[in-house]
C-alpha cells in the first residue's frame, strides 16, 4: 500500500520492495537492519520507513548513520499512539519523521507529535494499492510517511546530486499547521522552488 503513495507522487521513480516484516506485522531489529543496509548496497537513493519502536537501538542508529553517509534521504512514520512521544527510526536526526493530518490541515487524532515530528502528511482515508490488483483505504502515519518519501524521490529525479540534509530542508518548506507537526503539511510546490 505504501509502495502505491509513492509512485502516486513519484510516478517515474524506481522502488525497491524490501519486505522486513512477516504476514502478521512482525519483524525483529536484526531484520530491519540488514534491511537498511541491503537497500543501500543496492543503490537506494531513499528508504521509507512505515514503522515506529519505543526503543532506540545501537544497531539501528548505526544503519541510520551509515545510509545517510551514503546520501539516502530517510523517511519515517512518527507513530500512531497520538501522544508527544519519541519513537524509532523518526526520532534519530538524520530521518524525517512524518505526522499525519486530515484534509482540512488538522492533526489526526492517532498521530504521534512534538518533537518526533519533522513533517506532515496526509494519513487519514488513503486510498491506495492493494495486492490482488484492487484498491483500499488506509489510516495512520504509515500512509503518511510515503507522501513524503515519494517527495524525496521526486527531489532526486530533479537533482541527482541532493544531499538528505538539502532533501530534508526543502521538503521542511510547508504549509505551517502548528500543532505540534514540525515545519507544517507536506507541499511539494514549496520544495521544489526552495531546491531551483
Amino acid at each position: 500500500m505504501t509502495a502505491g503513495i509513492i509512485h502516486l507522487v513519484a510516478p517515474t521513480a524506481r522502488l525497491l520492495p524490501v519486505k522486513v516484516f512477516d504476514v502478521n506485522g512482525g519483524s525483529c531489529l536484526w531484520l530491519i537492519v540488514q534491511g537498511i543496509y541491503y537497500a543501500v548496497e543496492q543503490g537506494a537513493k531513499v528508504i521509507s520507513m512505515s514503522f515506529s519502536m519505543r526503543q532506540s537501538s545501537v544497531e539501528l542508529q548505526r544503519a541510520i548513520a551509515y545510509a545517510n553517509s551514503m546520501g539516502v534521504v530517510l523517511v519515517a512514520s512518527a507513530g500512531n499512539e497520538g501522544q508527544p512521544i519519541v519513537v524509532y527510526p523518526a526520532g534519530y536526526k538524520q530521518v524525517l519523521g512524518i505526522g499525519s493530518t486530515d484534509n482540512q490541515d488538522v492533526r489526526s487524532t492517532f498521530s504521534n507529535y512534538g518533537s518526533v515530528v519533522a513533517l506532515a502528511a496526509p494519513g487519514e482515508a488513503i486510498v491506495t494499492t492493494y495486492p490482488q490488483n484492487r484498491y483500499a483505504a488506509g489510516w495512520g502515519t504509515s500512509f503518511s510517511a510515503p507522501f513524503v518519501a515519494g517527495g524525496a524521490a521526486l527531489l532526486v529525479q530533479l537533482n541527482g546530486q541532493i544531499t538528505p540534509s538539502a532533501a530534508r530542508q526543502a521538503l521542511s518548506q510547508a504549509v505551517p499547521v502548528g500543532q505540534g507537526l514540525g515545519a507544517g503539511r507536506l507541499d511539494l510546490a514549496r520544495a521544489i522552488q526552495w531546491v531551483y
